[in-house]
């Protein structure tokens, strides 16, 4: 007994050091947080010399797969996904070959060697998934602005680490989010134990309709160490019934390759000798036979019993993919011309506020590059306010003759926003009730008169034609000059015909600006302008001289974050003649608005353009705060879908205001940006209101 005992205590302790000596040795994982190894994984990319990356060349080879389970009609609405919601197949194959010139951080080339694709017309379909083989993990943001890195230090509060010690000096590093956002991955990745390089790294996650998983190799060492060497992504697309699955392959760091001057962009047999990876079964297959199918159609177009394809069906091909797609075009003999055009019958490009109703809008943009130092463009925006049932549109031209000092000729013409005054409304009422007492046996009219006609009396459409010249003396300071000419029409002529009053004004005034960097480009800026407005010169109706001072500053502290100030003041020395017409140059409404990034900050959303032009001077000020989860992130669901939050407050004080005050909340998130104000006017509250816009497929 005393034996078995003395046996089963050796038992117990040989087992317990086994068990001590298993906690101790190197070959086994260790599970532990350690914010020393995290750190080092943090800070691994600031000890890498980054000196020598621009002008860095490589070669990349980048293949995918679509597959198209469910499609419906909805489909053709969605940008670049045209060409595969009508074609006659469900699956298609895309392979390329490029050369990627590096030219700093997030700046590089591509330039299109080979092309091999079975998407009709040689289109690309889901191209915004493109943006995800390119990822930059040490980056705060992982692709294109989106997707908050975990492995950037300023992010390190929006994610759960965990440690695992593995053997040969490796460690896992698994991360999940601490909130749930849809800019926010969860994986793991093999990191370096001696200095915090990453090896490989999963993500996986869901943004802007997209739900993906990557799996993501890194570069050997240096420079290269910073970069992807090999990116696999699976992603799924469902949206109103449809359903498509994409798989990604890109593969960087190949050998430069010399191509046979008879080569095409889209030959298939130098693709095989030139392909890093092998393609399967299903790919080569899919590949094999649109290959023998161009030939065939190439052999049918050559015989003289070949079909000419109906006109008709070309044309509603190209004006249905046109209508509801952007066309993105280069032109010239090098690409140095560049046309843009949003999606002109696309219900999703519109816009809503409180004073304008919804409006619809189109955008179109195109550019020349004639020498890197000279480039001209040009914009055309417009829209249509169905509240207000008006067309408004923009056409600014600028034409860059010395882009190294911002010499530009700035011409630009639109019919801005609309200038309301009650004053000469009431003029006109009171001269037309004169009339009528003066002709005391006449019969008072009894037109009958809307509602709408009765708000719109007030006010007149405004026609701006813009001349200006700026030149930068200096890294400090801008200097321009130019005329601006303004013509007003009334919007109901009948009203002011009826009590002998003009319906149309027009002024021309000369305009001098003056802009102070104290810092250069990147810090806050200061414009002085001036304008003097000469009565019958070139036929205007107004005298007047008009000074603005305005001083705006864009602090961003991190790459997320970003604080938005404006102050600013003007005021009037001289106003003669019709000068109830007169608007501040600062203060005119944008009626052509793009969204979140356009003009929602450092603006005031419930104040009318009447309520300060009719005062003789003002004071702004306006505050606009920036940053992902700060307030509607934390509600419960819908804050997994917000992107980016902002806080506003302005100020602004005038004759007949003391002072207005503003203050709001937006957010925007992948379906939509939406702002809520609230207004208080010379201390007491004036109302509420709100801004919404369509934000859906705007990075597609």
């Amino acid at each position: 007994m005393k034996a078995r005992l003395i046996h089963n205590r050796s038992l117990t302790l040989l087992l317990l050091v086994i068990i001590l000596a298993m906690r101790f040795l190197p070959s086994r994982s260790i599970e532990r947080p350690d914010s020393f190894m995290l750190s080092k994984i943090l800070n691994y990319a600031r000890q890498v010399d980054t000196t020598n990356s621009h002008g860095l060349t490589t070669y990349a080879y980048t293949k995918y797969t679509l597959t198209v389970s469910r499609r419906n009609l909805v489909l053709l609405a969605v940008p670049n996904m045209y060409a595969i919601a009508h074609g006659k197949k469900r699956k298609y194959v895309t392979e390329t070959y490029e050369k990627v010139i590096f030219n700093g951080a997030k700046k590089y080339d591509t330039q299109k060697i080979l092309e091999l694709t079975t998407i009709p017309h040689r289109q690309k379909s889901m191209s915004t998934v493109l943006k995800y083989m390119t990822p930059e993990i040490y980056d705060e943001t992982v692709i294109d602005n989106t997707i908050f890195s975990p492995f950037h230090i300023n992010n390190y509060k929006f994610y759960k680490y965990n440690i695992i010690y593995l053997p040969n000096r490796i460690v896992r590093v698994t991360f999940k989010p601490r909130y749930k956002n849809t800019q926010l991955v969860e994986g793991q990745a093999m990191a370096n134990y001696d200095d915090g390089k990453i090896i490989s790294a999963t993500f996986s996650g869901e943004y802007d309709m997209i739900r993906f998983n990557m799996i993501i190799y890194m570069g050997e060492n240096g420079i290269k160490s910073l970069m992807p060497k090999d990116v696999r992504l699976f992603c799924n697309f469902n949206f109103m019934g449809n359903h498509t699955k994409g798989s990604f392959r890109a593969v960087y760091d190949l050998p430069q390759i010399n191509l046979d001057s008879c080569a095409t962009l889209d030959d298939f047999h130098y693709m095989e000798q030139l392909r890093p990876i092998t393609l399967n079964a299903e790919e080569l297959q899919i590949l094999s036979q649109h290959v023998r199918e161009r030939a065939e159609h190439a052999l049918r177009q050559d015989s003289l019993k070949s079909k000419t394809p109906k006109l008709s069906a070309i044309i509603w091909d190209m004006i249905g993919d046109n209508l509801i797609n952007r066309i993105k075009s280069n032109f010239g003999n090098k690409n140095q011309g560049y046309i843009r055009i949003n999606p002109i019958m696309n219900p999703l490009y519109m816009e809503y506020d409180h004073k304008r109703g919804f409006t619809y809008k189109i955008n179109v943009r195109t550019s020349y590059l004639f020498t890197p130092n000279r480039e001209l463009n040009l914009r055309f925006k417009a829209g249509y306010a169905f509240k207000q049932k008006q067309f408004y549109f923009g056409i600014p031209l600028y034409f860059y003759y010395n882009k190294r000092r911002n010499g530009f000729l700035n011409i630009e013409v639109g019919n801005g926003n609309w200038i309301g005054n009650q004053w000469i409304k009431n003029s006109a009422d009171q001269a037309i009730k004169e009339q009528h007492e003066s002709q005391p046996q006449a019969t008072p009219p009894n037109d009958p008169i809307s509602r709408r006609q009765e708000d719109r009396r007030a006010f007149f459409k405004n026609t701006h034609f813009k001349i200006a010249n700026n030149y930068d003396i200096s890294d400090n300071w801008s200097f321009q000059a130019g005329f601006i000419y303004h013509c007003r029409s009334a919007v109901e002529k009948s009203f002011y015909k009826k009590a002998k009053l003009p319906t149309v004004y027009k002024s021309v005034a000369p305009m001098i600006e003056w802009q102070w960097r104290p810092t250069g480009w990147n810090g806050p800026y200061i414009t002085l302008g001036w304008e003097r407005g000469i009565k019958k010169f070139l036929n205007g109706d107004i005298n007047y001289e008009q000074w603005e001072l305005d001083g705006q500053w864009i602090l961003k502290p991190t790459k997320l974050h970003a604080i938005q100030m404006r102050m600013g003041t003007g005021f009037y020395t001289r106003k003669d003649g019709h000068a109830y017409f007169l608007d501040y140059s600062n203060f005119r409404a944008n009626n052509i608005p793009g969204g979140w990034n356009d003009d929602w900050s450092c603006e005031f959303a419930l104040l009318g353009s009447e309520e300060y032009n009719m005062s003789n001077w003002y004071v702004r000020s306006n505050l606009t705060y920036e940053s992902p989860i700060l307030v509607v992130s934390h509600l419960p669901w819908v804050g997994n879908f917000v992107e980016m939050e902002r806080i506003y407050l302005s100020c602004l004080t005038a004759k007949k205001l003391h002072p207005h005050l503003e203050a709001g909340l937006g957010f925007t998130t992948r379906l939509f940006s939406m702002g809520l104000f609230v207004s208080s006017r010379n201390g007491k509250f004036k109302e509420w209101g709100c801004k919404f816009g369509f934000e859906l497929f705007r990075r597609w």
